[in-house]
């Protein structure tokens, strides 16, 4: 008897509160109609290519991982085309939009890396990514994806030495990271948001946290016991992403202004979202 299919509906759920309090709090806060008009718009956009990719799935299991690790890599590199601002080397401008391409890219990478069978091509994967980010340099983006890469490295490779040297240099790559921490300065509705919404009332305040709780969540509660330790790996790295903002001054992903992180987060769904559509077969 077929399973219910209901499970990947909760996967809409679990951005909706994130974005319609964003977009509230800005347009309250008298932001730009146009920038918190482009994050609900690429919010809702995302939702629905979302669905569109659960019709055709699967979506990443056929894809060789190589050619999006290359094409990631590049990506990532074009950020020291310029001098940066104030030295840091984190968005490439495309048309009109300043996008973060370290925060779109980092879940693909996490789950191509995933995905490959060489184990010490998966190491080199993993390292250069953070050696890009502690030059960008991008504290949370270094913990972020260093926590979820050692999650899954740690599974791929059998011996004790190779494990314990991994995580040493996840945790001193992010020391370092966090010692060179850069001074940009807040923003009021990207890194600021939630300062804005509480100033709107206690309530909202509080209602505004847990809606920024509730985006990783989707990742360790409908997870397939198949895909589990991927799925764990980006519920660490965007929970892990939401925490460095209480530590340094970087962009709240969904709730403040910023399309990259959504966009992130919507590629780390549709990969999850695979697995969760799936349940409904024996």
């Amino acid at each position: 008897m077929p399973k219910p299919i209901y499970p990947s509906y909760l996967l809409f759920l679990a951005i909706l509160p994130a974005l319609f309090l964003g977009t509230y709090t800005m347009a309250f806060s008298e932001v730009p109609r146009t920038f918190w008009m482009m994050n609900f718009g690429f919010g809702i956009m995302g939702i629905a290519l979302q669905w569109v990719f659960f019709r055709i799935r699967p979506v990443f299991k056929k894809v060789n991982p190589y050619p999006i690790i290359l094409i990631s890599i590049l990506l990532l590199l074009l950020t020291f085309w310029d001098d940066g601002y104030q030295d840091v080397h984190r968005w490439v401008i495309i048309g009109n939009f300043k996008v973060n391409i370290g925060l779109i890219v980092s879940p693909l990478i996490l789950i191509q890396i995933h995905k490959m069978e060489n184990q010490i091509m998966a190491l080199l994967v993993s390292l250069l990514s953070v050696l890009i980010f502690l030059f960008q340099p991008d504290a949370s983006l270094v913990t972020a994806f260093s926590a979820a890469a050692v999650m899954l490295l740690i599974r791929k490779n059998s011996s004790n030495i190779t494990k314990g040297l991994i995580l040493i240099a996840a945790i001193g790559s992010s020391a370092m990271a966090w010692y060179r921490l850069e001074s940009l300065p807040a923003v009021s509705y990207v890194e600021d948001i939630l300062s804005l919404a509480w100033k709107i009332s206690g309530v909202f305040g509080i209602c505004s946290v847990l809606s920024l709780v509730l985006l990783p969540l989707p990742f360790f509660v409908l997870a397939s016991k198949e895909n589990r330790t991927m799925a764990y790996s980006l519920g660490l790295y965007f929970s892990m992403i939401l925490l460095a903002t209480l530590f340094g001054n970087f962009p709240v992903m969904v709730m403040g202004y910023g399309i990259s992180p959504i966009i992130g987060y919507f590629l780390g769904l549709i990969w999850l979202g695979d697995g969760v559509s799936n349940w409904d077969k024996d």
